[in-house]
């Protein structure tokens, strides 16, 4: 079953720098997660986003399991290390500890399969697993794909997304109904004009025109509620 984690203001570890650390790195940057990696070596993407600030890194040796004692209180360790005994070390510390964990290279003895991701503006992601029976087709497959869904889905829904996410949160103070929620976001995802200012790259008219329909559609409802 793939899930999405809900890790927001949570503390993730990655142990090891190489190219599947920074896949992983790539993949929880749009999750609002604090991401620390330790390694010795990093790939340079690593080190690009410790100095923006993205991340923060560790470079030292990882000898043995107790080189990351002082991290007990993390909510995921991911264990990339090219060394398959220590990850499996890394592995049972995180379970000791009550954390999820995952090892790249044993599936058996992780918390789950990481699915191969396509990343779209860090605001849509699309995941495609084989349930860690063959990560390298899993990572064919997404090749062949994205290019597809990426053009798919436009900027004018990528910008639709993100007012959704202000107005979903702004609208539960006004609208107690579940069912007239959804419909008012409805009806902002097909209005003409916000859309046009979206594309127009006037976001913030959007913002303000979904305003105005928001006092309209309160008016045109509230006695229903």
């Amino acid at each position: 079953m793939i899930i999405d984690l809900n890790l927001k203001g949570k503390q993730v570890l990655i142990v090891g720098g190489g190219v599947e650390s920074s896949r992983k790195v790539e993949a929880l940057l749009s999750q609002q997660c604090n991401i620390t990696v330790v390694a010795e070596k990093v790939e340079k993407a690593i080190k690009d986003h410790a100095e923006k600030g993205k991340i923060s890194l560790e470079l030292r040796k990882i000898h043995h399991v107790d080189t990351i004692n002082k991290f007990k209180y993390v909510d995921l360790i991911l264990a990339t290390t090219d060394d398959r005994k220590l990850n499996r070390e890394i592995v049972l510390f995180g379970k000791s500890h009550r954390c999820y964990v995952y090892a790249a290279d044993d599936p058996h003895v992780s918390d789950f399969s990481h699915p191969s991701i396509i990343n779209i503006d860090d605001t849509v992601q699309v995941a495609i697993s084989t349930g860690g029976r063959s990560p390298l087709l899993g990572k064919a497959l997404r090749e062949q794909v994205e290019p597809i869904i990426k053009k798919a889905v436009s900027k004018l829904i990528i910008d639709q997304i993100k007012l959704q996410e202000q107005f979903r949160i702004k609208i539960q103070k006004y609208i107690p109904s579940t069912e007239y929620r959804k419909k008012f976001l409805i009806e902002i995802i097909n209005n003409k004009n916000i859309n046009k200012s979206l594309e127009e790259n006037n976001n913030v008219m959007a913002r303000t025109l979904a305003e105005d329909h928001l006092k309209e559609y309160l008016l045109r409802n509230s006695a229903t509620w």
